[in-house]
């Protein structure tokens, strides 16, 4: 397992260090230090196509992983790395902390494991799992052609390529933590260091890209008025209350706070990680062309390839950024009248036209539907919802439009429209689901916020506290939920649930299929990599899957009223174990008959968790 840490980590830094050589000889016209932050996302995008390729041909991620270990070296060889890149000792300072906070907010609250148990960040519970099912589907169960871990042979028409890059660092032994960690690391590193040189780009001042990484990564609105209120109620004293409670005011959906801090989404949700860093990326590139070097008349044609093939090849990493770049950048094109609009048009349409159809798949009616105002109740709602969920950040975003100047009013008016979609038409079953979409419309926003901050800053005589006081009341709700979810863990996967995957996947075949219940930490879905028949079914409702009758069927088959009936469906499923445990035991909708298991069905495993006094069972199917 040390040897295949190793190659892991071999894989990884080959990733990087073709993004590198790739990023560094297109030229696309950016500092080199802007193209040494971008270029973690190419190296990934790199190394999850040519893996995902030839593992979908031969149906093995080994076959993948050969391929893109032997593509990476030769680009590495053909197109040599930069012996040198000259930095500012300031931007590298910046940098430098920004990549030491990335490591540490990862680390923290993803999956750090001690006391034999995964534990999480509160906020990421829901998802932390769900992706680890992804990952562990393709490194420990060969999940070819690509289908729902939870529920199997239902193909998967989600982007899932991020999960497929740590699936593949997870087979090379890094293990389920790392796997998940390292990789967000670095791409939280390369979105927020994006984000700074956009934004010192954008105000002409390396404070305003600091300022920019600031108002994003600590983003709430009035939450913090709400979170007063509480503790006042609680009679508790301040430390104890900030030690002890929720302080994610920015996700509150009874007091109607429903814009979620921008770090928070991205540590939950990789997929949104992975394409707002393409995204950011993109921005940055035609800022660079369309405003700058056309000041300087120069040549924009390497940058605006360059975004196109960024663009082309992100669907699968992420639709929704997909959705906003074209958007955003084809009015953007339009605007300033851009000649060479080709190169990036054609690569971004031909390269992503074969994964639309892919992903469309999986779309049924039920996902798009107009609605006006997302998830208020009244249009009259509308103004006193977005001050709540934006707070001073929408007066800071106000007065940008007038501070900003025109050159960048220009370059920012197309993101509106990313806004204005979301305010009015509904993607995904969940109505929540739609502020991927304001997130992403947030990164281009928080320039004219900083733009007015500065303004701020430069007023003579009460400028400097004004400033401080502003800034503090825009990310005081953002701060606080940062606090919460470093400092307050919650057990993801407990120690019964890492010993039992660990038997199934010593024990059983990769493709073995599983009955089990429908919580969404089910250790046979998450940690051992095995298909569930129907596990957590509110991740088919976002995705619009219906999966009632299946829900009916693992009832009937824990139920077990007809004995006969039940082996016939558990046949006719072509099902290979029968998991009872804890979950299916405090299920809601079944009664576990195991006296029905234990005469008909072979029992594998009965363990007893010592600490819990919790017993775990697992059965097989008789051969016939």
């Amino acid at each position: 397992m040390y040897l295949y840490g190793i190659l892991a980590l071999i894989f990884l830094v080959l990733s990087l260090l073709a993004g590198w050589a790739i990023t560094y000889r297109l030229k696309p016209g950016l500092r080199p230090v802007e193209l040494m932050v971008m270029s973690p996302v190419i190296g990934i995008m790199l190394a999850t196509w040519t893996a995902f390729m030839p593992a979908s041909i031969f149906w093995n991620i080994d076959a993948g992983i050969v391929m893109s270990f032997a593509v990476m070296v030769i680009v590495v060889a053909i197109l040599r790395l930069p012996l040198t890149v000259t930095i500012n000792r300031n931007e590298l300072l910046i940098i430098a902390f920004i990549a030491a906070l990335s490591f540490a907010l990862m680390t923290s609250c993803v999956l750090p494991f001690y006391d034999g148990e995964y534990h999480i960040a509160f906020p990421l519970y829901g998802d932390a799992a769900y992706h680890s099912s992804i990952i562990t589907s393709f490194s420990q169960g060969q999940n070819f052609p690509p289908e729902y871990p939870m529920m199997a042979g239902q193909p998967m028409h989600y982007t899932f390529f991020i999960d497929f890059f740590s699936g593949i660092l997870d087979r090379l032994g890094l293990g389920l933590q790392w796997s998940m960690v390292i990789p967000g690391a670095i791409l939280l590193s390369s979105l927020l260091s994006s984000i700074f040189f956009l934004g010192k780009r954008f105000t002409g001042r390396i404070g305003g890209g600091a300022l920019s990484v600031i108002l994003l990564a600590l983003s709430g609105g009035l939450g913090f008025l709400a979170l007063f209120d509480s503790w006042t109620q609680s009679g508790m004293s301040i430390y104890n209350f900030l030690a002890t409670q929720n302080l994610n005011y920015t996700t509150n959906y009874q007091l109607g706070y429903v814009f979620t801090n921008f770090i928070i989404v991205v540590m939950a949700q990789r997929t949104a990680l992975m394409g707002f860093s393409a995204g950011i990326i993109i921005i940055l590139l035609f800022y660079a062309m369309l405003v700058d070097r056309k000041e300087e008349g120069t040549d924009n044609k390497n940058g605006l390839m360059a975004a196109g093939l960024i663009a082309g090849l992100l669907p699968m990493f992420h639709t929704h950024s997909y959705i906003c770049i074209m958007m955003a950048c084809t009015l953007l094109l339009i605007i300033y009248r851009e000649k060479n609009w080709h190169y990036f048009m054609v690569p971004a349409i031909l390269l992503a036209l074969p994964q639309a159809l892919w992903i469309s798949g999986g779309v049924t009616e039920s996902f798009l539907r107009f609605k006006l105002g997302w998830m208020i109740d009244s249009i009259w709602d509308f103004p006193v919802f977005w001050i709540k969920n934006m707070g001073f950040a929408l007066v800071l975003l106000i007065a940008g439009i007038f501070i900003a100047g025109k050159k960048n009013l220009k370059f920012y008016l197309p993101f509106i429209t990313i806004f204005l979609m979301a305010n009015l038409v509904i993607f995904q079953p969940w109505e929540y689901d739609n502020h991927k979409f304001f997130s992403f419309w947030l990164m281009p926003s928080v320039l004219l916020m900083a733009s007015a901050l500065l303004r701020i800053y430069d007023m003579p005589k009460a400028g400097k506290p004004v400033f401080a006081l502003v800034l503090g009341l825009t990310i005081i709700t953002g701060a606080m939920a940062a606090m919460f979810i470093v400092s307050n863990k919650y057990v993801e996967f407990n120690e019964g649930d890492v010993y039992v995957s660990g038997w199934i996947k010593e024990n059983t075949a990769a493709d073995s299929l599983f009955i089990t219940s429908d919580t969404p930490t089910h250790p046979v879905i998450t940690l051992a990599g095995r298909p569930s028949y129907m596990g957590y079914g509110g991740w088919m409702y976002t995705h619009g899957i219906e999966y009632g009758d299946r829900m009916y069927n693992v009832a009937k088959i824990y139920n077990a009223e007809d004995e006969n009936a039940t082996m016939e469906l558990l046949r006719s499923l072509d099902i290979d174990y029968v998991f009872v445990g804890p979950a299916e035991r405090g299920s809601e909708y079944y009664t576990v008959n195991k006296g029905f298991y234990d005469r008909n069905l072979v029992e594998v495993l009965n363990w007893t968790w010592d600490r819990w006094g919790q017993d775990y069972h697992i059965y097989r199917m008789p051969d016939i």
